[in-house]
């Protein structure tokens, strides 16, 4: 008996490592939580091109949006375990969502394994370029003295945008009618259609609106200026340092995908944000890498979570 034993023992031990040494040994799905064309779905095709170049497999994206990455999420956790599928997780979905939604279809603790940091962005205050107003506090002015609030747009409820604006409202003390949408894209075409008076988003969707006269920076929420922006002031110096913030997003698997293949993932992740050309692809819009371990990004969510349940409260935020 000890020596079948032995014997069952050993091919299972093989037969476990031979076919993670096999791996991958088909295409890989990445799913992206929010619609095309997005900063996050521009982030995630970036990155699925040099990792199918790295794993030699072709990288399949898929979009699905909604509650602020929750219905992909959910989506996600609920699907049968497979070690070729990954997810891109932003910061709300790690450590916002759970403050904002009381049933959210997923644990990202319980649920999500983290692979590691991708990159960081900040977010952009903007409005038209006809409203007269050339800082936060000019815009908080302005706000003051209209007969109605004004309006602002968001990638959806509970995102980064959305709390950010409603801290704004509580910081100066005004009404603000807030907009949701299913995406970044949505967001910003709002705010060009004049539909609402000013949006706060992640810089990659708005950058080329910027560049081309369309929209008009007021503050970046980066702790430093920003590269692309160097005439733009931050929230801190604008007089509005509790809004300091990054979007920063990560890559997870399933939570029961094996420590082996979150391992392999992770240095082939770190392999594409250590080259330079990737690292030049991501500045050119907007991005910078944010290489490490999985650790790293479990630190970063929850650290992030004592910030983030503050502004909620201080706000007075809801998603529903």
């Amino acid at each position: 008996m000890k020596k079948w034993f032995a014997i069952a023992l050993a091919l299972f031990v093989c037969s476990s490592a031979c076919a993670q040494s096999n791996w991958p040994n088909r295409p890989i799905k990445l799913l992206v939580p929010y619609p095309a064309g997005g900063s996050t779905d521009i982030l995630a095709r970036l990155l699925g091109q040099k990792l199918s170049e790295a794993l030699a497999q072709p990288v399949v994206i898929d979009n699905k949006g909604g509650a602020s990455g929750g219905v992909a999420a959910s989506y996600f956790v609920k699907s049968a375990l497979d070690d070729h599928a990954f997810m891109v997780a932003s910061l709300p979905m790690m450590s916002i969502n759970q403050f904002l939604y009381k049933k959210m279809g997923y644990d990202p603790d319980a649920d999500l394994a983290p692979i590691g940091l991708i990159a960081q962005t900040p977010n952009v205050l903007v409005v038209s370029p006809q409203m007269p107003v050339a800082s936060l506090k000019e815009l908080a002015a302005r706000a003051k003295t209209l007969p109605a609030p004004m309006s602002y747009s968001s990638s959806s409820s509970g995102s980064a945008g959305h709390l950010l604006n409603e801290l704004f409202k509580s910081n100066v003390g005004i009404e603000l009618i807030h907009v949701p949408y299913r995406g970044n894209g949505p967001a910003m075409a709002a705010l060009l259609a004049g539909d609402v008076q000013f949006t706060t988003d992640n810089l990659p969707q708005l950058l080329p609106q910027i560049r081309a006269g369309k929209l008009k920076p007021l503050a970046v929420t980066s702790a430093k200026r920003w590269f692309q922006l160097p005439d733009v002031p931050t929230v801190s110096e604008s007089g509005f340092a509790n809004m300091t913030t990054s979007a920063w997003f990560g890559l997870v698997a399933q939570n029961k995908v094996p420590a082996d293949v979150v391992m392999r993932m992770n240095r082939e992740l770190n392999a594409v944000l250590h080259s330079a050309d990737f690292a030049a692809k991501l500045r050119d819009v907007s991005f910078e890498a944010m290489p490490g371990t999985p650790a790293d990004m479990k630190h970063a969510s929850v650290r992030e979570r004592d910030n983030w349940k503050k502004v909620i409260e201080q706000s007075g935020a809801s998603a529903e």
